[in-house]
């Protein structure tokens, strides 16, 4: 009797081990931060939607897709925050105590925290790089309305409020446009992680570069 050789294209089945050199993967250190773990978020939504644009509709994606997004524009966004509150503070600005760790250690909202980026960027950049772009912006009010506490995507029934109890996530089925969904939020994942993030970073090097020497040919 001739063996059943597995489907290649079978998503279900994972492809035969490699070598020992290519089956070590190298994960945490004393530098890992916000980003790091939100560039593996938005590389895994973009393999997985990639996969859906290319293989036909599979409706058991698209949840785990909108999740792997949220959460990698989620963890850019407090990345971004993060880096902004450093810049103001070597800026010698007086946040409050505990700012920004209070809030991105507790808070999954994304409204929250696109107020709290925005009002770093404001006090920290002149325009228009003072705030989030538009259409990123626009973006993550859509997101906000989709999933406001990090929860719709996560399970298939959420708590409802004080009063509602648990209620379903979805309690409506629907069809929708997911390919442009993922595109809108590759774009406004990407824009926050290396276009606003980026652009932190550089100002953060820059600022503490000139900190630095201004410190080297202080005479006082």
């Amino acid at each position: 009797m001739s063996e059943t050789l597995d489907d290649p294209d079978d998503p279900t089945r994972l492809p035969p081990r490699r070598s020992d050199w290519h089956s070590v993967a190298v994960i945490g250190s004393p530098h890992e931060d916000d980003f790091d773990i939100a560039l593996g978020y938005l590389q895994a939504a973009d393999i997985l939607a990639s996969h859906w644009i290319c293989n036909g509709t599979n409706d058991a994606l698209p949840v785990p897709i909108y999740y792997n997004y949220r959460h990698g524009i989620e963890l850019s966004l407090k990345g971004c925050i993060r880096v902004a509150a450093g810049c103001l503070r070597r800026d010698g600005s007086e946040l409050l105590p505990g700012e920004p760790d209070k809030l991105v250690n507790a808070s999954h909202v994304i409204g929250h925290l696109v107020n709290r980026l925005n009002q770093y960027l404001s006090q920290l950049l002149d325009a228009p790089n003072d705030r989030i772009p538009e259409e990123t912006q626009e973006t993550l009010d859509w997101l906000h309305q989709l999933d406001e506490n990090g929860q719709t995507f996560r399970y298939s029934t959420v708590r409802g409020g004080k009063r509602a109890g648990v209620v379903r996530a979805r309690p409506n089925q629907q069809n929708i446009d997911f390919d442009a969904d993922c595109r809108r939020l590759h774009d406004a994942g990407w824009m926050l992680y290396g276009g606003v993030g980026g652009y932190l970073d550089s100002h953060a090097d820059l600022q503490a570069d000139y900190y630095a020497e201004l410190a080297q040919h202080a005479w006082w």
